[in-house]
């Protein structure tokens, strides 16, 4: 529905009819629940991006369901890092009592997402978002927003390429401060984490550098799942062996499973890989 309004709109009558029309289209906005056993989760879709996601969410990454089920227990701290509108952290906050999610994702749009689906979800008491880009070094950069939709993925900080060396126009470039996970950490405003999920689309590397003073200490994380993308594997895993993680398993999206038993390359197929402490 589209309505045009005068420039002073601000009377009685616009104020009313405005009001009304308002109220009507929240009385036909999507609202859907998609149930996991005996957990429901509740989203209002605005994009075809956020429609893929709600309802792909238990088949889209059954790997990262499993290791989530797996590794939270009751006053689990844990990280997701690149969160898009929340599905992972939701999941998270549900397993257990007294878990404490952080979300980082410093896409606005999705980030507004992400705190309407936690408030939906009334997990405002376990979910604590930020829009904090998190990199290897603190300082300002441009958020290259490859889309300004709710849902989707592959915006880039401080650069504008994708995997593959492919250059993209930004929608929109928004100028942010950036820091360090470790000087977070240092800062005493959140606690340590004991799972960390990293998916940036193509920053993972710069995100675990970041926090090796994290991942070579004591309170290291228990468990971490990052994201491999095409070419990057040798790097990630170099840097995790020397912060003293081993691989002990990877698994692929849906549609990465495909690509991978026809090609049979690590090398060439996004992949997530879960480290654990030595």
């Amino acid at each position: 529905m589209n309505v045009t309004i005068p420039g002073a709109a601000d009377r009685y009558l616009w104020k009313k009819l405005l009001k009304m029309l308002g109220g009507v289209a929240r009385c036909f906005a999507l609202q859907i629940k998609v149930r996991d056993g005996t957990h429901e989760y509740t989203f209002r879709p605005r994009t075809r991006n956020d429609l893929f996601r709600y309802t792909t969410f238990f088949t889209k990454e059954e790997g990262t369901l499993a290791w989530i089920r797996n590794g939270v227990r009751e006053g689990t701290v844990f990280f997701d890092i690149g969160a898009n509108v929340g599905l992972y952290s939701l999941y998270a906050a549900r397993r257990a009592d007294r878990v404490r999610v952080f979300s980082f994702e410093p896409h606005k749009i999705n980030f507004a997402t992400l705190a309407e689906n936690i408030l939906l979800n009334r997990l405002d008491h376990s979910i604590h978002p930020l829009a904090i880009p998190l990199d290897d070094k603190t300082g300002w950069f441009h958020l290259n927003y490859h889309s300004a939709e709710s849902g989707t993925s592959m915006s880039q900080l401080g650069h504008n390429t994708l995997s593959g060396n492919r250059e993209f126009t930004p929608k929109l470039k928004e100028l942010v401060q950036a820091v360090t996970l470790d000087s977070l950490l240092d800062s005493g405003q959140i606690p340590a984490p004991d799972m960390i999920k990293v998916d940036v689309d193509g920053n993972e590397l710069r995100i675990l550098a970041g926090m090796k003073q994290l991942l070579q200490s004591d309170r290291g994380p228990k468990s971490l799942q990052v994201e491999i993308n095409p070419g990057g594997r040798g790097e990630v895993l170099a840097l995790m062996e020397s912060c003293g993680y081993r691989l002990d398993h990877c698994h692929f999206t849906k549609s990465g499973q495909a690509q991978f038993d026809k090609s049979k390359s690590w090398e060439t197929v996004p992949h997530n890989a879960v480290f654990v402490k030595k």
